[in-house]
C-alpha cells in the first residue's frame, strides 16, 4: 500500500488556484510536477523540488508519478487521459471530462477495462458545504412541491476565442454552468429521467429554460441565462417549495470566495425564518474546499481500492443528460433517459 501518492498537475490556472492549493491539504498525496507552458515557470509560488514540465506527456512518463490531475482547456482531456490510462495513472480531471457525449463513452469503456485505476472528475457542489448540509440535515425530512432553479450570470468582455464560450470545445452554458445543475440535482433529489428543456444560443446572452422529471416523482423547473445580462442580477439560487416553508440555497456570485447558503422563509408571509447554514467568511476561492474533500475521495480510492464519485461514469451520465437537453430543445418534446 502506498503511504503517500505522489501526484503531477497538468495546467496552469485552475491547476494553480484551486487544484495545488485544495491538494496540499490533503496528507495523503505529494506534489512532485506541474506541467504549462510559459516562459516564468518561477511565477507560481510553489516549492523548488516541484518538477516543472511544458510538455504533459514528459510528465506523465515520469517514473515517479502515480497520478495524475488534467486542469486544461477540455479538447485536450480525450488525448491526456488515453495516455494515461495507457501508462497505468489514476486520474483526476476538471469538468467536463470530455467535450462530448460521443468521446465520453469511449473514455468510459477504458475505465471498464482498468478497474484498478482511480478516475474521478471534479464536480464540486455536492461537496460545497451548504449542499451538503442539505442533503444530511433536510432531504430526507421534508415533503417537496417544488423545485426551482435561478442562475443568471453576468459575463462581459469574454473573447468569442475563449473556449468557455464554445460547447463543442467544452465550454458554453452546457459544460460551464448547466452540467453542475445536473449533478447536484441528482445529489440531492435522485434520478433523472425526462427532460424538456428550451435552449437558446446568441452572440450576447445564452438561456437555458425547462423542467426535469425525477423517478420518484418529483419536477425542477429550470432558468439560467449567461452572458451580458443588464436586467437581472447576477445569483445562483435553488429553491424547494414544500407545504409551508421555502429552502433556499444561494450565493449573489460577487467573487470567486462567495460562499452558498441555506435559508428558510415562510410561504405565507414571504419572511425569512432562519438562515440553517452560512460559511464564515474568507478570502478564499469556494471551489477548494470541495476540491479538497474530493481530493480525498480521489486517494481513498487508490489506496484502498474502493471506488468514490464523481466518476469518468457519473460524468458520463450528465453527458447523457445534457445530450438529451439538445434534442428536447431542437424537438420541442419531453425526452427520456
Amino acid at each position: 500500500m502506498l503511504n503517500k501518492i505522489n501526484v503531477g498537475i497538468i495546467g496552469k490556472k485552475f491547476g494553480y488556484n484551486v487544484i495545488y492549493k485544495s491538494f496540499l491539504k490533503n496528507k495523503n498525496l505529494k506534489i512532485k510536477a506541474f506541467c504549462y507552458r510559459s516562459k516564468k515557470p518561477e511565477e507560481l509560488k510553489i516549492s523548488k523540488s516541484i518538477k516543472i514540465y511544458s510538455n504533459w506527456k514528459k510528465l506523465i512518463l515520469d517514473k515517479e508519478i502515480q497520478a495524475i490531475v488534467i486542469a486544461t482547456p477540455p479538447t485536450l482531456h480525450k488525448k491526456i487521459i488515453q495516455f494515461a490510462i495507457k501508462k497505468n495513472k489514476h486520474i483526476f480531471c476538471e469538468k467536463p471530462f470530455t467535450p462530448s457525449y460521443k468521446d465520453a463513452n469511449v473514455i468510459c469503456k477504458l475505465m471498464k477495462k482498468n478497474k484498478n485505476l482511480s478516475l474521478m472528475v471534479n464536480y464540486e457542489f455536492g461537496e460545497i458545504d451548504a449542499f451538503s448540509f442539505f442533503k444530511k440535515k433536510l432531504a430526507k425530512n421534508i415533503k417537496i412541491d417544488k423545485i426551482k432553479l435561478n442562475w443568471f450570470i453576468n459575463i462581459k468582455n469574454r473573447s468569442t476565442k475563449n473556449w468557455k464560450e464554445s460547447h463543442v470545445r467544452g465550454g458554453g452554458i452546457i459544460h460551464n454552468y448547466v452540467c453542475h445543475a445536473i449533478y447536484y440535482l441528482e445529489f440531492l433529489f435522485g434520478k433523472i429521467k425526462g427532460i424538456k428543456t428550451n435552449i437558446l444560443i446568441g452572440t450576447k446572452r445564452k438561456t437555458l429554460k425547462g423542467k426535469l422529471y425525477f423517478k420518484n416523482g418529483m419536477v425542477a423547473q429550470l432558468n439560467i441565462e449567461v452572458g451580458d445580462i443588464l436586467k437581472k442580477k447576477p445569483i445562483h439560487q435553488l429553491k424547494i417549495l414544500t407545504r409551508k416553508k421555502t429552502y433556499v440555497l444561494e450565493t449573489q456570485l460577487n467573487s470567486l470566495s462567495d460562499k452558498f447558503k441555506l435559508l428558510s422563509f415562510n410561504n405565507n408571509s414571504n419572511k425569512l425564518i432562519k438562515t440553517l447554514f452560512k460559511n464564515k467568511k474568507n478570502k478564499d476561492d469556494f471551489r477548494i474546499g470541495p476540491t479538497f474533500n474530493n481530493s480525498k475521495k480521489f486517494s481513498k480510492w487508490i489506496l484502498k481500492n474502493k471506488i468514490q464519485k464523481p466518476n469518468f461514469l457519473n460524468a458520463q451520465r450528465i453527458h447523457l443528460i445534457t445530450n438529451k437537453m439538445f434534442i428536447s430543445s431542437k424537438k420541442k418534446k419531453i425526452e427520456y433517459v
